[in-house]
């Protein structure tokens, strides 16, 4: 292969998490009549990749790194959040979006030119060269990795693909060309890191990349693509860069002593950032112990039993939830729905500021919701609790709702906790009975009035009347509200059938979208308006190289962006693997899904059990379960560096079930 001596050398060095640019920005200079940050605390050190070349009608998209005077690469959350402004010195050459995300218009080159803000005030610009060149005979217009951002364990192994698309989005062979891969420093070590992509060699449409984890630090890594258009001339692409974060492991080891567990059941999370510092809470399930497992995480892991414990006979946990407390601005204490004894019991500490982290334990239904003929199903969640604080502080009253499915007369009830401290004696119950016993609850609130929202599912089921007769129930799964003190249901169409999980989350303008298990498949379903009415609009979670098979465990989140998070386990190679897909900001692919792989290079099945969360600054935090170490492992993204705007915080209206005359929520 020849040497490609057109590359241009990266000089971006990240240490510690800070960076240091070894050469001066282009265009860095005059500010352009705009208002600078002051004392230089608000710079673009870098945009990836450096020197872009695109084809005629491709793309790539463009990160900028923000960092303060010192170095140390920013964060935009929602409390504080920072922008990057993009422009094209010619647009009809080459088009930017506001996210980054150029398109190659006509053969030319332009300057983009990036400016981040924050407060109204912005850093210097930092301007960037890119080039657009007749496209290839192969019309191999963008080039990416799947997935985009990842960690690597220091010595620890990754194998991505690069695939390619044509101008119009579609999957396109690689083959003929020859490909290289840039690193942007020494972190990691590239394998191969260039190529011939020969004719009829597997991987002719998307090629196996292995890095491994040298130092700790951020890497950039480009693919560049080139194909020979006759024997004088060589045509480049460059593609979107992969992020990969090398990190020291923070994932959750078994403490020691804790000899003879059976853990990593029943997960779920929660992230609560207030005066300054992030910590994670889980929950879980020691089968062995039958106790409750509280963890957090601030700078290291902590593991205490909460209820039940090692070598007790109360079995408490099962089917446990977790939140944020809302009652609590200053350390969001964690609050625990879970079942103890076949009942439903809530589990918090103190709040309004209290030291004391003893925890407090009342009763949520007054009698056993599983009894020998209604059992939970093992893996099940079948309850739920969620946690609004009020947005304005002036519309309605902070609140803590938990769901939980009565096993023993086929209930869903709701119990509705206003108070500060929690009186379980003042809390709102309302149960709503069913005719068919369901195998999945999921619970959000509505953002504005904070009022509870459902998801449930059944299984097809002979229902048994009182005239002796029964009655064939079908599959079917809801979507269920309470307004105006009143609960109401709707049923999700389009449902194909074996559903499994379900998990809901509100958009911040209040539409519902739950993430389902349906066959071999994850799949999102969204309520989007359908003239006077509504309808529901289904969305396949896939990539270019989709993940389908025996799926269980599925868990969703939305970031700021109401873009959507999914995690869920999927059979294959070496068993049930963790698997987390989400929607990168500046894709422009027909299908933009990218599916990331936690744990991928450990044996032995997990991620059955998992959870998700979002935090401020838009990264997921996963929990999953790991059969081999009955325990569970800890993952968060790395640092996206995406800086776009917020969304307002402020939300319109209330998400409204019905247009007309409402049925009865009573029978599935």
């Amino acid at each position: 292969m020849k040497a490609l001596k057109f590359l241009l050398p990266f000089a971006l060095l990240f240490i510690g998490g800070c960076v240091e640019d070894r050469e001066l920005p282009e265009g860095a200079g005059g500010s352009g009549g705009y208002t600078l940050a002051s004392g230089g605390s608000l710079q673009i050190s870098s945009v990836f990749p450096r020197t872009p070349i695109l084809a005629e009608g491709g793309s790539v998209g463009l990160t900028a790194i923000v960092t303060n005077g010192a170095g140390t690469v920013l964060e935009s959350t929602a409390a504080n959040p920072i922008a990057v402004e993009w422009t094209s010195s010619s647009p009809n050459v080459a088009q930017v979006s506001d996210s980054g995300f150029v398109v190659g218009k006509s053969i030319g080159s332009a300057r983009i030119t990036a400016r981040a803000k924050r407060d109204g005030r912005y850093s210097s610009p930092y301007t960037i060269l890119v080039q657009v060149v007749e496209r290839n005979s192969l019309d191999v217009s963008e080039l990416f990795f799947n997935p985009m951002q990842a960690f690597i364990d220091i010595n620890g192994e990754r194998v991505f693909k690069v695939s390619a698309v044509d101008h119009s989005g579609a999957a396109t062979s690689l083959t003929g060309g020859s490909l290289y891969i840039e690193t942007s420093n020494n972190n990691v070590s590239v394998e191969p890191r260039e190529m011939n992509v020969t004719a009829g060699a597997s991987g002719s449409y998307s090629v196996d990349i292995k890095l491994r984890g040298l130092e700790k630090g951020f890497t950039f890594i480009t693919p560049i693509y080139t194909l020979s258009a006759n024997d004088n001339q060589l045509i480049r692409i460059t593609g979107t860069p992969l992020t990969v974060q090398v990190k020291d492991s923070v994932e959750a080891q078994v403490p020691n002593g804790w000899t003879g567990v059976d853990a990593g059941r029943y997960l779920s999370i929660a992230v609560s950032e207030t005066s300054g510092y992030k910590t994670i809470h889980a929950a879980q399930y020691d089968a062995t112990s039958k106790g409750l497992v509280y963890s957090n995480f601030y700078s290291s892991w902590a593991h205490a039993t909460i209820d039940g414990g090692k070598g007790t006979s109360t079995d408490a946990g099962v089917s446990a939830q977790i939140a944020a407390s809302p009652y609590d601005s200053n350390r969001d204490k964690p609050i625990v729905v879970y079942l103890r004894n076949g009942y439903v019991y809530l589990r918090y500490q103190p709040y309004l500021n209290s030291a004391n982290d003893a925890w407090n334990d009342i009763k949520v239904s007054s009698a056993p919701v599983i009894d020998a003929n209604h059992t939970y199903p093992q893996g099940s969640l079948l309850l739920g609790i969620t946690a609004f604080r009020d947005p304005d502080r002036v519309s309605a009253a902070d609140q803590v709702h938990i769901a939980y499915f009565d096993a023993v007369s086929n209930k869903i009830c709701a119990a509705s906790l206003k108070d500060n401290p929690i009186d379980i004696d003042s809390a709102t119950h309302q149960c709503v009975a069913l005719n068919a016993p369901i195998h999945s609850l999921s619970i959000s609130h509505n953002r504005l009035t904070g009022e509870p929202r459902f998801a449930y599912a059944n299984a097809l089921y002979n229902h048994l009347g009182t005239d002796g007769n029964y009655t064939e129930i079908p599959e079917a799964l809801y979507y269920a509200a309470r307004q105006s003190g009143s609960f109401h249901k709707e049923l999700v169409e389009g449902i194909s059938g074996n559903i499994g999980s379900v998990s809901l989350s509100l958009d911040r303008v209040n539409k519902p979208i739950m993430a389902v298990k349906e066959g071999s498949y994850v799949r999102l379903y969204s309520r989007e308006p359908y003239g006077d009415k509504y309808k529901w609009q289904m969305e396949p979670v896939g990539g270019i190289d989709p993940v389908q098979g025996d799926i269980s465990g599925v868990s969703f989140a939305l970031d700021a962006y109401n873009e959507p998070r999914v995690a869920y386990a999927a059979v294959t190679t070496g068993g049930s693997k963790i698997h987390y897909a989400r929607k990168p900001p500046f894709r422009n692919l027909v299908s933009r899904w990218v599916i990331e792989e936690p744990g991928a290079n450990e044996s032995g099945e997990h991620g059955a059990s998992n959870a998700i969360a979002v935090d401020s600054a838009n990264r997921a935090h996963l929990v999953y379960a790991v059969d081999s170490k009955r325990w569970f492992n800890y993952w968060a993204e790395p640092n996206f560096f995406d800086y776009r705007t917020y969304p307002s915080a402020q939300y319109t209206g209330a998400d409204i079930i019905s247009t007309g005359a409402v049925n009865a929520y009573s029978v599935p």
